[in-house]
């Protein structure tokens, strides 16, 4: 796993498009229009795709656009699949803003598949432990439980300091017939603030499982 902030809980168009990405240069996917992509674009949750390189994220697989198990809600801007990796024990995807790089994220969504693992530890059991390497990490996090039921839990992380470990994440965790879904949206930010983070918790909330 990439060493970003999922690692790091493992231890365990909008008006104006982002960047230099020309809309023009992106076709809209669908059972009849099927075409050989090398990047992938969410845009008011459709799925859009480019022939060529147009961000400066490099080496993206183009399987990448089979391996999402989540429908997610994104905010009004263009947000492009910029990493992924499939295996028998878990399955991720990395979004961010288009144009932005992945290796230098800003922001971050991050959806996440873990199969049969409701078979070996209950959904609390789960983000307990999560919490608890949250809390072992030294970082001092201030963590918020937002809601928890035994179906689904949603919490936020903040890490204050050191700067360059500055971050706000909200995540949620559901328990699925098949393994635990898990959504993370993250900021290099010591604090979100209110309005985006009930943007966010909206989108986290209304983001489900693909059936």
């Amino acid at each position: 796993m990439r060493v970003i902030t999922a690692s790091l809980i493992s231890v365990l168009f909008s008006a104006t498009l982002q960047a230099d990405i020309d809309p023009s240069s992106l076709i809209k996917i669908s059972d009849k229009v099927n075409p050989k992509c090398v990047e992938f674009y969410i845009y008011q949750d459709e799925t859009y795709c480019s022939t060529k390189a147009l961000s400066n994220n490099t080496k993206v697989n183009p399987d990448i656009k089979n391996y999402e198990r989540q429908n997610i809600t994104f905010d009004n801007r263009l947000w492009q699949a910029a990493w992924g990796q499939q295996s028998e024990t878990i399955t991720s995807v990395e979004y961010v803003p288009a144009g932005d790089n992945i290796d230098d994220w800003k922001e971050l969504v991050t959806s996440q598949f873990i199969p049969n693992l409701q078979k070996k530890v209950t959904l609390a059991q789960y983000a307990n432990s999560i919490i608890d390497n949250l809390q072992k990490t030294g970082l001092n996090p201030t963590i918020s439980i937002i809601e928890d039921s035994a179906q689904q839990i949603i919490f936020e992380f903040r890490i204050n300091a050191p700067t360059n470990m500055q971050q706000d994440e909200l995540q949620k965790i559901i328990l699925g017939n098949d393994g635990f879904y898990v959504l993370h949206y993250v900021i290099k930010k010591p604090d979100m603030g209110e309005k985006l983070r009930e943007e966010w918790l909206k989108n986290i909330r209304k983001s489900s499982i693909k059936q």
